[in-house]
C-alpha cells in the first residue's frame, strides 16, 4: 500500500516510520522543510515534499496528521487532485465538528477518519519513535449518513493490525467526541489545573509517583490542546461537570465526617478502573 502523511509531527512521523518499517511505500508532505529532511534523513519516508501534489496522483491513501483548523483548508486547495478511489483519513482528536461534516458533499475521495490512542507529551517529528502503538486503542469514525465501501474500513482495519494496536473499535462521530471528551481531553484538563493549582515553593522537593503519573499529560501543546478543547467544548464541559459533581462528594464526605460515604467512592473506583486494565 503506498501512503502520503501531510503533517509530519509527533503521531504523522511515528506513522511514517513503523508503517516504512513495516514495509509500506510511504511519502511525506509538510509545511515545514525541516521535518521532511528529519524523516528522509532517518528513512522514515521513501520521499517527501511541502507540494503534496506530486504523490496524490499514486497514493491509496492520505493520512492527515494536521491540527484540526487545518484540515478543512487542505481539503479545499488540494480537492481537484483527489481521486475517487483514494481513502482520505485524519488522526485529530475530534471528528463531529465541521472538520468532518464539511467534507459530505464536495469530496470526490473516501474521508474515513481514525483516532489512534496513543502518543507522548512531547512534539515534533524528533519524538516520533517514542510513541508506542502496541496495545493502544484504535477507533475508526465514520460519518453519520455517509455510505462506505467495505474495503475502506478494511484498509484502516489493516493498519491497525499491522501497527499492532490492541483493541480495534467503531463509533460514529458524536460518540467519539463524548467519550474522547472524557477519557483524553478531561484527563488533560484535569492534570492542567492539578499542576497549575501549586501554590508553595519547592513543590518539586516532595512529589512521588502519584503526581508524576498523574500530570505528565500536563507537558501540553498548547496551540493544539487549544484548538482540541474549543473544537469539543459542549462535550468537555459535560464531562467537567461530571467529574466535578465526584471530586464534590469527596469533599462532602469530608465535611460531613462520613468515611463509610468515602470507602464506598473508594471501593467503586478500585472495583471500574481494574476492570478496565484486564
Amino acid at each position: 500500500m503506498k501512503i502520503l502523511i501531510v503533517g509530519l509531527g509527533l503521531i504523522g512521523g511515528a506513522y511514517a516510520k513503523k508503517l516504512t518499517e513495516l514495509g509500506y511505500e510511504v511519502y511525506g508532505s509538510n509545511h515545514r522543510i525541516e521535518p521532511i529532511n528529519f524523516a528522509k534523513a532517518n528513512n522514515y519516508i521513501k520521499d517527501g515534499s511541502i507540494d503534496p501534489r506530486e504523490y496524490l496522483p499514486i497514493v491509496d491513501m492520505v493520512i492527515l496528521g494536521l491540527y484540526p483548523s487545518h484540515i478543512i483548508s487542505f481539503l479545499k486547495e488540494y480537492n481537484a487532485y483527489f481521486r475517487k478511489d483514494l481513502l482520505i483519513t485524519d488522526v485529530t482528536g475530534v471528528k463531529s465538528s465541521y472538520i468532518v461534516e464539511a467534507t459530505k458533499e464536495s469530496l470526490p475521495a473516501t474521508y474515513l477518519a481514525h483516532h489512534p490512542m496513543a502518543g507522548r507529551e512531547k512534539k515534533g517529528i524528533e519524538y516520533a519513535s517514542e510513541v508506542v502503538f502496541k496495545k493502544a486503542n484504535f477507533i475508526i469514525t465514520p460519518i453519520a449518513g455517509y455510505e462506505y465501501d467495505q474495503k475502506y474500513f478494511d484498509m484502516l482495519y489493516k493498519i491497525a493490525k499491522d501497527l499492532e494496536f490492541k483493541n480495534i473499535s467503531k463509533l460514529d462521530t458524536k460518540s467519539h467526541d463524548f467519550m474522547i471528551g472524557y477519557t483524553s481531553q478531561l484527563a488533560h484538563a484535569i492534570a492542567v489545573s492539578l499542576v497549575n493549582s501549586d501554590t508553595k515553593p519547592n513543590t518539586k522537593l516532595y512529589i512521588g509517583d502519584s503526581y508524576r503519573d498523574l500530570t505528565r499529560i500536563a507537558m501540553i501543546n498548547e496551540v493544539m490542546w487549544t484548538e482540541l478543547f474549543f473544537e469539543n467544548k459542549e462535550f468537555l464541559i459535560e464531562n467537567i461537570d461530571l467529574f466535578m459533581n465526584q471530586l464534590n462528594k469527596i469533599k462532602e464526605s469530608l465535611l460531613n465526617n462520613d468515611p463509610d460515604t468515602l470507602k464506598e467512592l473508594f471501593i467503586n473506583s478500585t472495583k471500574i478502573r481494574k476492570e478496565m486494565v484486564e
